[in-house]
């Protein structure tokens, strides 16, 4: 078999010569350079050329150059392997490393080449700062709680809702044991105003309570609200940042409000927070196996038929379906044990980025692995594992 190996000047590589640009990896001249560089490339193509070689090993032209082959495929060198990958992965986007294996295998060739680019798009820092991933993503298990009796009224939730319609903010604060729900209106989320709400709708109307529950916005960890806390010897407990999870109890019960503020599109949304709130509150709650104005009152709020709560039983009730909440989240999960020094990427959740911003911040260090699903990363900020992935 007759291969043409010549080797004289070429448009290509008269091009390239003139040019100022740095060399391309997909350069042909870059690759005859490093193929002969080779010492097993060049074995098998002294082959070729004397006519020993496996018939799978042969000289193909890509690009105005002649280049050793196997199965038409160009055999890349060792020694530039890993730039040929960053280059395709560089610009193709950052592909999924399948779909850059299939791109490349079409034209290359290397043993291994499939692993060789999965290990580097599984490093690329970039895909995973910036790509939602499909399949299962979230690493480590949340650790199940502890049983506990609450009482009622000794631990209270609170939380804004956004302007539905205008410039009024809906303020929402619910007792822990019993699901009461009160609601109100500001004008603004200052601190200040946050603070006259929760002292005018729930301080002034119910027992002093233990601890109050709310996110990390400046509303509630702004010094005027702290203080109102401070001043009734009540403990604040902010969640982890931008993990809404950790307050579902706000989250659920903003869902049920807005249902019905939707089911009554035409009127007055401030009106009609009001009947939903009534909703909540005579509504059977599946956990409490009660509606929350039976717990409170002793009674049904339509009927008046007399109601007589069995608190221990209660707890344990709101205990397991906390369990089987954690056991369906964790089915979910994939098993990984974090560790101090860990490398670790956050996630930023869709409802506090733009859909062009990047899905994740880091990387960052662990520095310390808490009991309750958190860590602590370098930058000090204490995260749940519900956030973080590995790098």
């Amino acid at each position: 078999m007759r291969f043409d190996t010549k080797e004289g000047p070429l448009l290509h590589e008269e091009i390239y010569a003139s040019s100022s640009q740095p060399e391309c990896i997909m350069h042909s001249p870059v690759i005859r350079e490093h193929q002969e560089n080779d010492v097993m490339i060049q074995k098998i193509k002294s082959a070729c050329l004397t006519g020993r070689n496996n018939p799978d090993y042969q000289f193909v032209p890509l690009l105005g150059c002649t280049l050793v082959a196997y199965q038409k495929r160009v055999i890349v060198p060792d020694t530039l392997r890993d730039d040929m990958i960053g280059w395709y992965h560089q610009n193709l986007g950052h592909p999924a490393s399948e779909k850059q294996f299939k791109t490349m295998q079409h034209t290359l060739y290397w043993p291994g080449m499939e692993t060789t680019i999965a290990k580097y798009v599984k490093k690329c820092m970039t895909c995973k700062q910036a790509k939602v991933h499909g399949g299962k993503q979230n690493y480590g298990l949340i650790p199940p709680r502890t049983l506990r009796t609450v009482n009622p009224f000794d631990i209270v939730h609170v939380d804004l809702i956004e302007p539905y319609e205008g410039n009024f903010y809906g303020i929402t604060m619910i007792d822990q044991a019993t699901r009461w729900l009160e609601v109100g209106f500001q004008p603004d989320k200052d601190a200040l105003t946050t603070a006259e709400s929760f002292d005018r709708e729930w301080l002034c109307r119910y027992p002093r309570p233990i601890q109050v529950i709310h996110d990390q916005g400046p509303e509630f960890t702004g010094d005027e609200f702290q203080e109102l806390l401070r001043s009734y010897g009540i403990k604040a407990k902010p969640i982890t940042t931008k993990n809404p999870q950790a307050n579902a109890i706000c989250e659920r019960v903003h869902l049920e409000i807005l249902n019905v503020i939707r089911c009554h599109e035409e009127a007055d949304w401030k009106k009609v927070i009001h009947y939903a709130a009534f909703a909540v509150r005579a509504s059977y709650h599946s956990i409490l196996n009660a509606s929350p104005g039976q717990l409170v009152f002793g009674q049904d709020m339509i009927s008046r038929r007399l109601y007589e709560a069995n608190w221990s039983y209660l707890s344990k009730r709101r205990f397991y379906a906390i369990l089987a909440d954690n056991d369906r989240e964790n089915a979910k999960r994939l098993v990984h044990f974090y560790n101090p020094g860990d490398q670790v990427m956050i996630r930023v959740p869709k409802q506090f980025r733009a859909k062009t911003k990047r899905v994740a911040d880091g990387p960052y260090q662990i520095r310390n692995v808490h009991d309750n699903g958190t860590v602590t990363v370098d930058n000090q900020q204490q995260v749940s594992i519900r956030r973080i992935f590995p790098c």
